[in-house]
């Protein structure tokens, strides 16, 4: 029996061997870019965001593009029960904060915060994406390492067809 393949079936858009951004549905995930550092940052400001170092830039192929930002934040807290604030930052425009709360019987606390976020950036020049912090108590130190080789932070950009 012969199969017969047309462009009926989606086959056309794959024909001229090049499948590129504008030929994959909505949802298709079109490119990932990863950003790490272990740099430590220290901050006691209560009141404004510092940068934590924690960037990565991506060029959208098209302007209905999504950008899914997800990132991973290894943080110290000399404070009982300490938390702090990240925040999100597309270029120079603060996205959205998000809180973290740590909690621990003794004096000092070590975790790893984890956010996501979709973003409409609706353009195709290069867009950088970056966290700060801020604590509520005590001293945050973000990318610690307390010789366990753990002091590292992440972020990951995903280009999400529109």
């Amino acid at each position: 029996m012969t199969t017969t393949i047309t462009g009926a079936t989606g086959v056309n858009q794959i024909t001229d061997d090049a499948i590129t951004a504008a030929k994959l549905p909505a949802g298709s995930v079109l490119q990932v870019v990863y950003g790490s550092t272990t740099t430590e940052v220290s901050t006691t400001s209560t009141s404004t965001y510092v940068d934590t170092g924690i960037t990565a830039t991506i060029t959208p192929s098209s302007t209905s593009s999504k950008i899914l930002v997800i990132w991973s934040i290894q943080a110290y807290n000399s404070g009982y029960n300490g938390s702090h604030k990240t925040m999100l930052v597309k270029d120079s425009t603060q996205l959205r904060a998000f809180d973290f709360n740590m909690y621990a019987s003794d004096q000092t606390v070590m975790a790893v915060s984890s956010y996501q976020h979709l973003d409409s950036p609706s353009t195709t020049s290069a867009t950088t994406y970056k966290l700060q912090v801020k604590v509520n108590l005590g001293t945050l130190k973000c990318q610690y390492d307390d010789s366990n080789g753990d002091g590292v932070s992440t972020i990951t950009l995903m280009e999400i067809a529109g």
